[in-house]
């Protein structure tokens, strides 16, 4: 990574961030596209549809976070070589703990969701029959 001028690994950190926030924004998709459908679907989906949804959403989630990690880990040792070269590009104080934060607390609510929509059953206390 030496080998790179300083212009090139500010392009490569530019890209790996920009790849963050993509992978947020396909969790965020996913996410809601989870809890709408869960919703929606609460009088059809049996408790097997229900697992099954719940496990490819979590493989969904964790590979996005393992990439997340991976592109985080490249972009520390891109700083690094920046900061060895007297270039310092900072970012704000705790921005990927809430990230992290709103990833993981997300993740946990959606899951939760999922089985508390098949509790609810045919009926919605929110809506009335019309008669």
């Amino acid at each position: 990574m030496n080998e790179a001028s300083t212009v090139e690994l500010l392009e490569l950190r530019f890209i790996l961030e920009s790849s963050i926030d993509v992978q947020f924004q396909a969790w965020m998709a996913i996410t809601f596209a989870v809890v709408v459908a869960s919703y929606s679907g609460r009088a059809d989906l049996t408790k097997i549809i229900r697992i099954a949804i719940v496990s490819i959403y979590v493989m969904a989630a964790w590979a996005l976070f393992a990439r997340w990690i991976t592109d985080g880990l490249r972009i520390g040792q891109i700083v690094e070589v920046l900061l060895e070269r007297g270039v310092s590009m900072p970012l704000m104080l705790g921005s990927g703990y809430f990230r992290f934060a709103t990833y993981f607390s997300g993740t946990i609510i959606t899951v939760i969701s999922v089985f508390y929509f098949g509790r609810i059953g045919k009926s919605d206390e929110n809506s009335t029959r019309g008669d």
